[in-house]
């Protein structure tokens, strides 16, 4: 039964073949990554498992590298996702009890982060940026009956699909919080579910962006939706139905990124900003602590015991990180400590797995993403493209936030390096606004 997941992949296949790329992105690997969990796979030999969404891109990925036409200029970007390449084949070589399972799951990594930011860095801007923001954002209104079922009934229909259908054996589950489902959805986990559902939020604002300023620009339907806010009214219900406090405040730290572009002096309105997260920062700092302060993570509420064992692994794992080195001990292989065998950070698991080169490479592809798209949004003078420039700071600001409390896992890797490539290929398109003549002639005081 598990063999129609490679039906994306012939799919793919038959629109690339006919050009169409921007065909096999939109109607086969957009629907495939955000509607089927990356449980749902299938193994061929000699072959790691692939979900459907791999099946497609591993196609679109492979005709992208060939047509060197559609390759942008290089960036710097590019050096440091190639290394961070190269540190993770290097650790899994190097450092993998099975070398066997090292490579393969090198293999299956690669597949997802560099093809992911290949389509983000090559496919999308500018000509598909609009319709690739609609179309994700309609795919998640597609979720909103089996969300609501998820959370009223506390059962997710693709794990039940996946064990009475397709007799998949896996460890997933629902989880119960205060008497009520934690939703998941189709993303493998409450906390990466939040993840992907503020991301879309924040997308979302730009169709309501485009909407204020041209009422007939988003078609019909999405028109009307955006005129009652229904996406954005739902997504962020979604979100505050995963009951994960992490995505919550990367959403609000991306929300606080958005007000930036609507102040007339920009930079100030950015200062201003920064220096209310800053603030923000410490108070929650300070809370964190005295919040976490408890003797042992077993102690005190379900949230309270959750949010002290994040804070144990740093203690626990520190020592195990100076003996990994620069290379780490691999993925698969790093020493567990007895009880917290769950790294729910993804920045410790990269020091633990990739030592610290893999953990100085990624904060460096962090922090280049950041500047790109700040660099894009204080200089573009179309105004559609500025706004979506900060809807991308804050897209990959509260994702970045985000993995301190989880993983970087299931359908969020390909997101991560999708929007990674993404923010290195913004294009200044659309109508540039020009200043007002009353704004432009208006008087001036002179001191002499």
């Amino acid at each position: 039964m598990a063999i129609i997941f490679l039906i994306p992949f012939f799919l793919s296949l038959f629109y690339l073949i006919k050009g169409r790329f921007d065909l096999a992105f939109l109607n086969v690997y957009l629907p495939c990554l955000f509607l089927l969990p990356s449980y749902y796979s299938i193994r061929l030999p000699h072959l790691p498992p692939q979900s459907p969404a791999e099946w497609a891109l591993f196609p679109l990925g492979i005709a992208l590298v060939i047509a060197r036409g559609s390759w942008p200029p290089l960036r710097r970007m590019d050096l440091w996702v190639v290394l961070f390449m190269v540190s993770l084949g290097t650790s899994e070589l190097l450092r993998e009890t099975s070398t066997k399972d090292g490579l393969a799951l090198f293999a299956n990594t690669f597949l997802q982060m560099f093809f992911a930011y290949l389509v983000g860095r090559c496919l999308i801007e500018p000509d598909l940026r609009i319709p690739t923001v609609k179309r994700i954002v309609l795919l998640f209104l597609c979720l909103t009956p089996a969300v609501l079922w998820e959370y009223r009934m506390g059962q997710n229909p693709w794990i039940t699909a996946a064990n009475r259908i397709f007799h998949f054996q896996f460890g997933s589950f629902v989880q119960i919080r205060e008497g009520h489902a934690r939703v998941q959805a189709c993303f493998g986990h409450a906390i990466l579910a939040g993840i992907m559902f503020f991301i879309v939020f924040l997308l979302n604002a730009s169709l309501g962006d485009i909407y204020k300023r041209d009422k007939f620009r988003l078609g019909p339907l999405f028109s009307s939706l955006e005129r009652y806010h229904v996406p954005a009214v739902l997504l962020l219900l979604f979100l505050l139905l995963t009951r994960s406090r992490g995505p919550m405040i990367g959403a609000a730290v991306g929300y606080s990124i958005l007000q930036i572009p609507k102040f007339r002096n920009i930079k100030m309105g950015a200062a201003l900003v920064g220096l209310l997260l800053v603030m923000a920062g410490v108070f929650a700092n300070s809370y964190f602590n005295k919040y976490t302060s408890v003797t042992d993570a077993s102690n005190g509420n379900e949230e309270q015991s959750s949010a002290a064992y994040r804070r144990q692994l740093l203690v626990s794992y520190k020592p195990i990180i100076e003996n990994g080195g620069w290379l780490g001990w691999g993925v698969l292989s790093f020493p567990k400590v007895p009880g917290q065998s769950s790294i729910d950070n993804y920045y410790l698991l990269v020091q633990l797995s990739q030592g610290k080169v893999g953990l100085y490479l990624f904060l460096l592809i962090a922090a280049e993403s950041l500047f790109g798209a700040a660099r894009s949004a204080f200089t573009f003078r179309a105004r559609e493209s500025r706004y979506f420039a900060f809807v991308c700071i804050g897209v990959l600001a509260g994702l970045f936030f985000s993995l301190y409390t989880v993983y970087l896992g299931d359908q969020v890797v390909q997101v991560c390096f999708l929007l990674i490539g993404w923010s290195q290929s913004l294009q200044d398109t659309g109508e540039v606004e020009l200043p007002s003549v009353e704004e432009k002639y208006r008087f001036r005081r002179v001191f002499a």
